[in-house]
């Protein structure tokens, strides 16, 4: 009797505990990485097809209404501290008819019946978190309304902001394999493109691409014991990509080549790979090292590229 009271103590005991931790991650927005350590943000997708401000104004609207329903659901979480609670009660009942001379287990078992449930409900709450927006989405909107000062009055931004995820299967390009025949994907998310016609005269295009590899699991026979083991997936880093086009206005300006912004310099976080300024457009291609650029590297470079344009002489 007694070694069976000290074990259900202990099942309790351990119980408790992994509720109590469960619900304090699910209290908080908890950090989520992906395989490659890597954190996750909730996936959006916007298009982008509108004035700026109507633009900014529903991307604000979302984050809001995104923010009210997570605020709204915080209500439960104190449901599984309620029923775990409830619980214990239960426990407490079959300790008081034992120390009365009974023997029963009925209340202890509907105890850890309804402490299950609360773990249940506890980890469910955790996993329905709402990740965090990318730092691109506050990215995105701050371009367009730096820009949009610069629009023709009555124009619109066209294009989209893709935050789905940098390497899906549908963004695979190519993949390559090495000497020792392991894959190795190569993805290519165009995760920002915006279009705009500009108070100039001028036309403005931008696209943002986030180059990835991954190499995919396979399976390497060991030297020494000839067994096969299964080596996982592995992250071998990113690189972005900004593609200019600026299709000139002849009748206010003139393109004049300078040595600030030239093929191969480096401008901020970006080195321009490939610059033509044929058929009175300007097309650049800048590649960067880093994992991650901001807005203030995209329109620091959008600043520069301007500088091979000058006014003709009114």
């Amino acid at each position: 009797m007694e070694s069976l009271l000290c074990g259900i103590a202990i099942a309790g005991i351990v119980i408790i505990s992994i509720f109590f931790y469960l619900l304090n991650t699910a209290r908080k927005k908890t950090k989520v990485t992906n395989a490659f350590g890597k954190k996750d943000f909730a996936p959006v997708y916007v298009s982008i097809a509108d004035k700026p401000d109507a633009i900014i104004r529903g991307m604000n609207q979302f984050i809001a209404q995104v923010q009210k329903t997570e605020t709204s659901g915080d209500k439960w979480r104190w449901i599984p501290l309620i029923i775990f609670f409830a619980g214990i009660g239960l426990a407490l009942v079959d300790a008081l008819l034992f120390l009365l001379g009974y023997t029963s287990y009925i209340f202890i078992v509907g105890g850890l019946m309804l402490w299950v449930a609360a773990i249940v409900m506890a980890r469910s709450l955790r996993q329905s978190d709402i990740l965090d927006f990318s730092p691109r989405y506050n990215g995105t909107k701050e371009i367009m309304h730096t820009l949009r000062d610069d629009l023709k009055p009555g124009t619109t931004f066209l294009g989209h902001l893709d935050l789905t995820g940098a390497m899906l299967q549908n963004k695979v390009a190519r993949e390559t394999q090495d000497t020792q025949s392991r894959t190795t994907q190569h993805f290519s998310d165009p995760w920002l493109s915006l279009k705009a016609k500009l108070y100039d005269g001028n036309v403005l295009r931008v696209t943002a691409v986030q180059k990835s590899k991954k190499r995919k699991s396979y399976w390497k026979r060991s030297r020494i014991s000839g067994k096969s083991k299964l080596k996982p997936e592995k992250y071998k880093g990113s690189a972005q990509a900004l593609k200019v086009r600026i299709v000139v206005n002849p009748e206010a300006y003139i393109i004049k080549a300078n040595n600030l912004f030239s093929q191969g310099k480096d401008v901020g976080k970006f080195k321009v790979e490939q610059l033509s300024t044929e058929g009175g457009m300007i097309n650049i291609l800048a590649i960067s090292p880093f994992e991650e650029v901001g807005q203030t590297d995209i329109l620091t470079f959008l600043k520069s590229a301007y500088t091979l344009l000058e006014r003709k002489a009114a």
